[in-house]
């Protein structure tokens, strides 16, 4: 089967990201109604939805909490138990969770239903970024901005919607099963097949893939603009316990 099959396939294949370049042009109620009732079906762990979905409008809040993007309307979807804590405190009875299952738990309901609603806005024609610039600098200031639970709560990835200004020419390159698609059993890349990901292109519809930009970019980054993140989640509850390196 491929991505001219059907109309969702189609809609999947068809999937861009704007980067800076939304135009003024808004995002109408009924449409961001129809993104938002799409994005609570994604699936998560036991029916529960740990995630809160924070809708802004005010582009100047939005450029603010991503890190320097805008557009028609953003969703920041964020791990959330602070609602599971309030509503058993309501019922009389008590919440309780584990660290790391909570963090990894409600951050993949919380991607879920952010891809979702990338899916959903894709086919009303509304484009998207997806971005975790949220998390660059000092995230404690999102808390502060948006009045997050100071506990049980943290943002997770954010949505900004709208019209781009300008049609893309092309799609970033992917990859699959040159990298990332194994069968059966996980397979380290040996140095022949390590040397065809160095070199790999995509075909000249979907751009190139640039495996030397992972090396200068986001793993530098990760060490200097996100450094912040691991404190700000310790101050929001979701601090891990360490413990020794296991051995071999």
């Amino acid at each position: 089967m491929n991505e001219q099959t059907n109309e969702t396939l189609r809609t999947i294949h068809s999937l861009r990201t704007t980067h800076g370049d939304f135009s003024d042009r808004d995002v109408g109620d009924d449409d961001l109604e129809a993104i938002l009732a799409a994005a609570v079906r994604a699936a998560n762990a036991s029916n529960a939805q740990n995630y809160a979905i924070i809708v802004i409008r005010d582009r100047a809040v939005m450029k603010d909490v991503s890190g320097g993007y805008s557009g028609a309307v953003a969703l920041l979807f964020c791990v959330d138990f602070q609602r599971n804590m309030d509503l058993a405190a309501h019922l009389g009875k008590v919440y309780e969770y584990d660290t790391a299952w909570a963090l990894t738990t409600g951050t993949v309901d919380a991607t879920l239903a952010a891809q979702t609603a990338v899916i959903a806005a894709q086919s009303l024609g509304i484009d998207s970024l997806l971005t975790n610039g949220i998390h660059r600098a000092d995230p404690r200031r999102v808390w502060k901005t948006l009045n997050l639970p100071s506990q049980n709560c943290f943002p997770a990835i954010m949505l900004v919607l709208g019209y781009s200004k300008s049609s893309p020419t092309g799609h970033a390159g992917r990859l699959a099963a040159q990298g990332t698609i194994h069968q059966e059993t996980y397979h380290r890349r040996n140095a022949a097949e390590l040397e065809q990901l160095a070199t790999f292109q995509s075909d000249a519809a979907n751009g190139l893939w640039e495996p030397k930009g992972f090396f200068d970019g986001p793993g530098k980054r990760a060490k200097t603009a996100y450094a912040q993140l691991a404190p700000a989640l310790a101050e929001a509850g979701f601090a891990l316990p360490t413990t020794p390196p296991r051995k071999e």
